[in-house]
């Protein structure tokens, strides 16, 4: 995540966080704990992916 240091500058000084590599990584976490528990990932986008087309016809 350090490679966007671009963002992160941005993101730090607008949010005073690097709001992405938080976000990221807390998916990344509950992504991890549902496959070791053998539980069931549901995701935190909205729409959730495969939702709406993403290409107009």
């Amino acid at each position: 995540m350090d490679t966007f240091p671009t963002v992160r500058k941005r993101e730090e000084a607008l949010c005073g966080a690097y709001r992405t590599k938080d976000l990221i990584l807390d998916v990344y976490d509950r992504m991890a704990h549902a496959r070791a528990t053998g539980g069931e990932y549901r995701t935190v986008l909205n729409p959730p992916p495969g939702e709406v087309p993403r290409h107009e016809a």
